[in-house]
């Protein structure tokens, strides 16, 4: 048992290494700027949309003008062309929920993606 352990870790360990440097380069690519504290939670109701910037950041914005930023830990392959869907009893999106992302033609799922915090974000006007 304890060998499957270590060759989860040094996997787990690999698949972040190389995700690093392409996580790195897609956070910096992304406009704006924070504009408060994180929070851990927000509340569904308030998501007017989601926006997959690329396959580390995702904008969620919220009924009249307030944007949240939410960087994934990890890659979260696909999102950006896909949809994705999430289950929780409290009605909010939280840092540790899941999010599964499927097709949107063939409804098959396509992978599972793991929530950070959510930044108050400022996007620079359109055209900039």
């Amino acid at each position: 048992m304890r060998s499957l352990i270590l060759l989860t870790a040094a996997a787990l360990a690999g698949c972040a290494a190389n995700d690093g440097p392409a996580r790195q380069e897609a956070l910096a690519a992304v406009p704006g700027k924070a504009v408060g504290e994180p929070l851990t939670c927000i509340q569904q109701r308030d998501v007017d949309r989601v926006e997959a910037v690329n396959d580390y950041v995702a904008f969620f914005h919220m009924r009249g003008s307030r944007v949240y930023r939410m960087d994934f830990p990890q890659s979260c392959r696909g999102l950006k062309n896909d949809a994705f869907s999430h289950k929780s009893s409290m009605a909010q999106y939280c840092r540790g929920d899941i999010i599964t992302t499927f097709d949107t033609t063939t409804r098959m799922t396509t992978g599972s993606c793991g929530l950070s915090s959510f930044t108050p974000w400022e996007l620079p006007p359109k055209g900039e």
